[in-house]
């Protein structure tokens, strides 16, 4: 069940976003953009292009202020993005994210960031309720939008077909089964976040094999999705290496 994302084309802003886009896939690159004055500290982005034979051209500010924030004068378009593999789900070491109506860009560029860090084999977010890899969302990720596939898709159907794969689905609640530390995760898991504040939705959460939840001492409030997500994926990741 390898799913499409959608439209290909997509732009990255910011400098170590560039950087690893050009290094990573070169062939993707349609188009790369220097702004005008800022050469010299983006020449090694230059460089770059020159010896991968990538033309680019200079634009003024107001081109790069109009495309995202922090773009820090360069902005590169690529004509594809990193693909789920089915071939990945039979790994018997594979962790695999369902983040269930992420709108903040922010918050999933830094799961994007993690989840390259850690070894997350793929992400995947519903078709409606989500954002997907905007430029600011690749900005955040520095680098890892271009390693860590992210698919939109149909979660229930996507869902019950890594249970049909052998993956067991932990789902990240409040008010869990057991706490983070007492999990011992095997081989073939899923990980479901839910939106800050309104979690997973009800349909989501019947698919989860077991809750968890992660400890604090103060109990007024939450954890941010991202820093929630990065707990728990250091914790698997312990336990993979381990």
């Amino acid at each position: 069940m390898k799913k499409s994302s959608g439209g290909a084309q997509r732009l990255v802003v910011g400098y170590h976003s560039c950087h690893e886009a050009l290094v990573t896939h070169p062939n993707w690159a349609t188009e790369v953009c220097i702004q005008e004055g800022r050469e010299r500290e983006l020449d090694p982005l230059i460089q770059i292009c020159k010896k991968k034979k990538i033309s680019f051209k200079t634009k003024g500010k107001k081109h790069f202020n109009a495309l995202a924030e922090g773009h820090q004068g360069v902005c590169v378009s690529l004509s594809d993005r990193v693909r789920w593999d089915d071939e990945a789900s039979g790994k018997e070491d594979s962790l695999v994210v369902f983040l269930d109506g992420i709108t903040d860009p922010h918050n999933l560029g830094a799961i994007l960031r993690t989840s390259w860090l850690l070894g997350v084999n793929g992400i995947f977010i519903p078709k409606n309720r989500s954002v997907d890899l905007t430029p600011v969302v690749c900005k955040v990720a520095s680098g890892g939008a271009e390693h860590v596939p992210v698919e939109s898709c149909h979660f229930g159907s996507q869902l019950q077909w890594f249970k049909d794969q052998g993956y067991w689905v932990h789902g990240l609640k409040e008010n869990g089964d057991i706490l983070l530390p007492q999990l011992k995760p095997g081989g073939k898991t899923v990980l479901v976040v839910g939106a800050e504040g309104k979690g997973m939705r009800s349909s989501t959460e019947n698919f989860c094999d077991q809750f968890v939840s992660i400890p604090q001492v103060e109990t007024g409030s939450s954890f941010n999705a991202s820093v929630a997500f990065s707990l728990c994926a250091y914790e698997y990741t312990r336990h993979r290496h381990l």
